[in-house]
């Protein structure tokens, strides 16, 4: 893959969570629902740091940070979650178990959300995931977000680029939840949409009853991109899944 000269991909450390964190925050806060997922940004940049040092260096989890050859600077970063066949198999005895519905169910490594609107997206998502994923190997894109003032440098696209070549190089289908923002460059990059989320944020915004305030429906669009090489078929699923 070849590669704009003005930044290089590199594998994200643990002493990049603080500038990984600040960059998910600024980049969430101007979309309109990820600005009620958490009364502050503070609060909300705790979360992801949490989420983080959860993360960064579990052999499951992928970051991969773009760096600013000209100042140095960590400007974008991504992540996927590739989960080994044991956590497959245990998310999917717990979903045949019951639905999931607390935190001791979520995949390790999420948000603990609190009630109401990340609460209610993410057990949707959870379920989509459950249906789409059961007893077979896959790809999660987790994360992409960039800096605000480096936005439109090609950063974000060379960053799919590089999950999708992993994906591929495994055989792996890519499974993500896509914002209205974010949606457009995984399209771009070969997913499909197979399934919407419609969430009227008027519902969830204080005082928007009957005054929307700038909010109405947002939609979660829920995709997949399939290898360019697949696995044997014998070996993309479980014995008895």
């Amino acid at each position: 893959m070849v590669l704009p000269s003005s930044f290089e991909l590199a594998a994200a450390e643990r002493k990049d969570i603080p500038t990984l964190a600040r960059i998910h925050v600024v980049a969430c806060l101007p979309d309109n629902a990820f600005a009620l997922f958490f009364a502050t940004a503070a609060e909300f940049e705790d979360r992801v740091t949490a989420m983080l040092k959860r993360q960064v260096g579990d052999p499951t989890w992928h970051h991969v940070k773009a760096v600013d050859k000209n100042t140095g600077i960590l400007a974008a970063w991504a992540s996927w979650n590739t989960p080994t066949d044991d956590q497959i198999r245990e998310r999917d005895a717990k979903a045949a178990a019951k639905e999931m519905n607390a935190a001791k169910d979520r995949a390790k490594g999420d948000f603990d959300f609190p009630p109401g609107l990340p609460q209610y997206v993410q057990e949707d998502t959870d379920r989509w995931l459950e249906r789409s994923t059961r007893g077979k190997r896959h790809m999660l894109c987790k994360a992409l977000f960039t800096d605000p003032p480096f936005q439109r440098q090609g950063m974000g696209n060379a960053l799919v680029q590089y999950g999708n070549q992993r994906a591929d190089e495994l055989g792996l289908p890519i499974f993500l939840q896509g914002s209205p923002f974010g949606y457009p460059i995984y399209k771009k990059h070969g997913f499909e949409i197979l399934q919407y989320l419609d969430v009227d944020l008027r519902e969830w915004a204080p005082n928007a009853e009957n005054n929307d305030k700038g909010y109405g429906n947002y939609r979660f669009r829920y995709m997949l991109r399939l290898p360019l090489t697949l696995l044997p078929k014998d070996t993309s699923t479980f014995p008895g899944a």
